[in-house]
């Protein structure tokens, strides 16, 4: 870490109580802020699980840090230092989260309450677009998730597998095609769906596990074409980014952004950038990728988003 950033762990009080850590630039009185919010899964607030520890969100917080934006990042509540039970959170109750974390910073001294951002990642994303209303804010980061419903999102990573399985050659590829033929897929998937949306319980059982229904059954209340309008009457900078090389948000949601023509959004699609904001110059792979991030833990972030979000906050200031 830097010896400019100052960085600080905080308890965000709320319906629970939640875990998160402040950086903040030296030699300012007020702050500007950046609320990070995470995407899907059980990370911790620096984007670290016990499989993979890629530090997306410590990277992200450093480096806004470093160019002279306050952060704050978060334990889901349920997870890690954060109170709550994680597989009963629904998707309402992470929005809700994000504006316990807006109001704890409004009543900070130290904070620039007319400049506070909202970036989401992935899920985060989509419950940023959702949360933003909620809020004013200075401005809004979507990265890697940007006009799409998690439904969406969830049918494009099932048919990137699919199409890569179609070409594994060898016995594994035979066996992979038998286990996961395309009818198949889509089948296991909307069956989860029509659980989901049948019961009003929090958790249910699917293929022997506990599933969040809630936060599925939530999700599903929101289309495509739901995230698009809410983005559409946007009336505050919103800056969409999201790699060539990602297989977990597909780029070309870009297109249907762009084509709200509204001038307050800003798309770029970053070449050679995955989901967890890495260069990678490989082919996309979807089978293999916890290879893949495993190989890029001590990469730093990708240089082409650093200069897309420093470019973006100066012509805002």
């Amino acid at each position: 870490m830097s010896v400019n950033i100052i960085e600080k762990g905080i308890t965000v009080n709320g319906e629970f109580n939640l875990s998160s850590t402040l950086t903040l630039p030296k030699n300012l009185d007020k702050y500007p802020v950046v609320i990070i919010v995470p995407g899907t899964g059980n990370s911790d607030r620096d984007g670290n699980s016990k499989k993979l520890n890629m530090n997306i969100y410590k990277l992200v917080a450093e480096y806004l840090t470093s160019i002279g934006y306050a952060t704050i990042r978060y334990d889901k509540r349920g997870l890690h230092k954060s109170d709550g039970d994680f597989v009963k959170t629904g998707l309402n109750d992470s929005i809700n989260d994000i504006v316990y974390v807006y109001n704890y910073l409004k009543n900070r001294d130290d904070i620039d309450i007319e400049n506070i951002f909202l970036l989401g990642h992935s899920e985060g994303a989509i419950l940023s677009t959702i949360a933003s209303d909620q809020m004013k804010l200075k401005g809004l980061i979507l990265l890697a998730g940007a006009g799409v419903s998690i439904k969406s999102a969830l049918s494009m990573q099932n048919q990137e597998a699919y199409k890569e399985i179609q070409n594994i050659k060898g016995l594994k590829g035979i066996l992979l095609r038998l286990l996961y033929s395309e009818n198949k897929i889509k089948k296991t998937q909307e069956k989860l769906y029509k659980k989901a949306l049948a019961t009003d319980e929090d958790v249910i059982k699917f293929q022997m596990r506990k599933f969040p229904a809630k936060w599925l059954r939530e999700h599903l209340q929101y289309t495509d074409e739901d995230i698009l309008k809410l983005l559409e009457i946007k009336k505050i900078p919103v800056l969409c980014v999201t790699g060539d090389k990602d297989v977990q948000a597909d780029p070309d949601d870009l297109k249907s952004v762009d084509e709200l023509n509204n001038d307050n959004i800003k798309t770029k699609v970053i070449e050679n950038m995955d989901h967890v904001l890495r260069y990678y110059g490989g082919e996309k792979t979807i089978i293999n990728l916890i290879k893949q991030y495993k190989e890029e833990v001590d990469k730093p972030l990708h240089e082409g988003l650093k200069k897309v979000l420093k470019n973006w906050f100066e012509k805002l200031s």
